[in-house]
């Protein structure tokens, strides 16, 4: 992939506060991004589930609406 792209080498270079120890770590963007975004998935079905069995809406009303409202229905479920 390096070749394919230089900058998708992300490196980061990282040093222990208490110690002053320098070391360097690579970033794999692919599966950062891939486990940000299985968390999102996860949580919107959590939230449909939870919205749903509380007050009977669909899944497609449920993620029309913002995460703000959304999150305002929830609060109030668990409440």
């Amino acid at each position: 992939m390096l070749a394919a792209d230089p900058q998708a080498d992300v490196r980061l270079a990282l040093t222990c506060e208490p110690c002053g120890h320098r070391w360097s770590a690579t970033l794999d963007i692919g599966a950062f991004v891939w486990a940000r975004l299985d968390a999102w998935a996860r949580r919107c079905a959590l939230e449909v589930h939870t919205l749903a069995r509380a007050y009977g809406w669909r899944e497609v009303d449920i993620l029309a609406m913002s995460p703000w409202r959304r999150g305002l229905y929830l609060a109030l479920v668990s409440s």
